[in-house]
């Protein structure tokens, strides 16, 4: 194959691993991180501290991919500011070499792991409009370490609909949005993707999707215990929802999906791809969709031991 063939062949694909030395571990570190990459989402990002600030996050480090609305605003004015970091963060970069891409993810989660991640006994990498939710009555570090101190948790998607919203609700999101797909999902289904929480002290390769450490390799751990390589989680028996759910508000109402649409990607890709790819989401996820309150019953418990206080924002 000539050069030009080889590049052509390989050129298109992104990057979807990126090797990394492990921070050291610094004495008396403790408790979880949560590290996104945002933009322009000040309608929701308020509701996603306070669940999971009061769930017993530690810090967030939100990597700005060029906020143009109120959303750092928000932030800087809310009871979270001081446990909120945040990085500006326009990086797109490519191996020179073989033209392969780095997502502008990876080098975020990257960057997170070595600039911060000596201070943290986890790290957890996920979107805005995905929630961390813990089984009643347990933090999310002891959802976490329940079962084992595995250095590379893998959590699956439970990907939630429009639950009959043309547009956007008024009040939380997880309140609102309370219909999901039923899990698990197929082996081939487009719908069964992960997040992972890591130590960062451990790990040796970053990914959006799938994580490498030191002392377990490819290999993965779900929130029961269950470990295996990241190609063999697509297992139905790999599937889980306690102790701790990852809920993906994929969808929202019909009029937030369009706009999700016509914004596009945010990595690579052409938006036609992008839409038909968004598009065969939607349809599984609004096949059959079943009743899932686990976040709202999770959360109302702990404002219940708080003494009735709920949220501010909605």
């Amino acid at each position: 194959m000539s050069i030009s063939g080889f590049i052509k062949a390989i050129g298109s694909k992104k990057m979807r691993l990126f090797g990394i030395t492990a921070p050291p571990a610094a004495e008396g570190r403790e408790g979880l991180a949560l590290v996104a990459i945002v933009k322009n989402v000040g309608d929701y990002i308020l509701e996603w501290l306070e669940f999971h600030t009061a769930a017993g996050a530690r810090h967030v480090f939100l990597y700005d991919n060029g906020c143009t609305d109120d959303t750092l605003a928000r932030i800087a004015a809310s009871p979270f500011a001081a446990s909120v970091t945040v990085i500006p963060w326009r990086m797109a970069g490519y191996d020179p070499a073989t033209q392969r891409r780095i997502s502008q993810q990876v080098g975020a989660y990257a960057h997170a792991v070595t600039t911060f991640g000596t201070d943290f006994e986890r790290m957890a990498f996920i979107d805005i409009d995905e929630f961390l939710v813990p089984d009643p009555g347990l933090t999310l570090m002891e959802a976490i370490t329940q079962h084992g101190d595995h250095s590379n948790i893998s959590l699956p998607w439970h990907m939630f609909g429009h639950a009959g919203h043309e547009t956007r609700p008024d009040g939380w999101v997880t309140r609102a949005f309370t219909d999901r797909a039923p899990v698990p999902y197929a082996r081939d289904s487009d719908l069964l993707r992960f997040k992972c929480i890591v130590d960062p002290s451990r790990v040796s390769a970053v990914g959006v999707h799938s994580f490498e450490t030191v002392d377990m390799g490819d290999r993965t751990a779900n929130a029961a215990g269950q470990v295996v390589s990241n190609r063999a989680r697509k297992q139905a028996a790999f599937f889980t929802s306690s102790p701790l759910q990852l809920n993906h508000y994929y969808l929202l109402s019909k009029a937030e999906l369009e706009t999700k649409l016509a914004r596009g990607p945010i990595n690579f890709g052409g938006a036609e791809g992008y839409r038909k790819r968004v598009l065969e989401k939607v349809a599984e996820i609004e096949r059959a969709p079943v009743e899932d309150r686990k976040a709202v019953t999770y959360y109302d418990a702990l404002s219940a031991q708080r003494g009735g206080a709920g949220n501010n924002f909605g």
